[in-house]
């Protein structure tokens, strides 16, 4: 397992809600290389509630979309020589297996399942004490830059 989360060794200004070291309002995921994938977790607040007691369906894909984006860069990475590689999310499907508790830390669990030079797909599970909670499968593609000059263009993407 890394020591230092991927998040913070590639990308410590992002500001992304779910895992960008930099967002003061944001979850601060942190992703780990671990047993051959990739690992963080995440106690998820009231504040993120939508049935009482229960995370908002929505609020459970944030942290695995952010996950899974960390597991594919990371191997982008890999296949670049430790380069940094940005990504962003192509698509993803969220399957809600049983209700997420407030409360709870939740285990996310990421592999690479498919990967070429410019795409990879993630599964990512979510889980508390090995009970599954909820599934993710996400495609994500290499953006050549996250730099932007603020005009109406996007990002470049692979």
């Amino acid at each position: 397992m890394t020591t230092a989360a991927l998040q913070d060794l590639f990308h410590p200004e992002n500001r992304c809600f779910g895992c960008g070291p930099s967002n003061p309002d944001g979850l601060h995921l942190k992703s780990y290389e671990a047993d051959g994938g990739y690992v963080a977790e995440w106690t998820p607040e009231e504040r993120y509630a939508g049935p009482p007691g229960v995370v908002n369906g929505g609020m459970v894909a944030v942290p695995m979309d952010c996950h899974g984006t960390w597991a594919a860069m990371h191997a982008f990475s890999a296949d670049r020589g430790g380069e940094p590689v940005g990504a962003v999310t192509a698509g993803y499907s969220v399957r809600l297996v049983k209700p997420m508790p407030i409360g709870q830390r939740v285990t996310l669990r990421a592999e690479v399942t498919e990967r070429t030079e410019r795409k990879a797909k993630v599964h990512v599970t979510a889980s508390i004490a090995g009970d599954t909670l909820a599934t993710f499968d996400g495609t994500f593609v290499v953006v050549e830059s996250f730099e932007h000059d603020g005009a109406d263009e996007a990002p470049t993407r692979g």
